[in-house]
């Protein structure tokens, strides 16, 4: 599944719709660690092309989400962007994250490609090695 995480009022409605448009099938789902945090799922079995525009639309509908925020003076001098990272033990923790070094982060990497370097920075830090580089196996 890819999952799209939205932090302002309206939830990826927009987006949501626009997923719905294309026929696929879109779970929605308020996070129980944050109510602020909405999680919006899709299949990740669809084409390569679909997946850039879908990338896409989340920026474009988080971004102006965001602007509308700032307009209307509802916004903080910061919006949160961040990762929800899973710890060994079943703990969860939202890792926050500059909104522009998250949009960089996305404009060159899946989602998925991100979770998975998030996964291996938590993996890293809970279990620490001082193995030499050189000398290490890949995982």
């Amino acid at each position: 599944m890819y999952d799209f995480t939205f932090l302002t009022p309206d939830r990826g409605a927009g987006f949501v719709k626009r997923l719905e448009a294309e026929g696929l099938a879109v779970s929605v789902a308020r996070d129980p660690m944050a109510e602020e945090a909405t999680t919006i799922s899709i299949p990740d079995d669809i084409p390569d092309a679909l997946t850039d525009r879908i990338e896409e639309w989340y920026e474009e509908e988080t971004q102006a989400a965001e602007a509308e925020l700032f307009r209307d003076g509802r916004a903080e001098a910061t919006i949160s962007a961040g990762v929800w990272v899973t710890l060994e033990n079943g703990q969860s923790s939202f890792a926050p994250i500059a909104p522009s070094i998250m949009s960089r982060m996305l404009s060159a990497l899946s989602p998925d490609e991100v979770g998975e370097f998030v996964d291996r920075v938590v993996r890293a830090a809970e279990h620490p090695n001082d193995t030499p580089v050189c000398a290490r196996r890949e995982d």
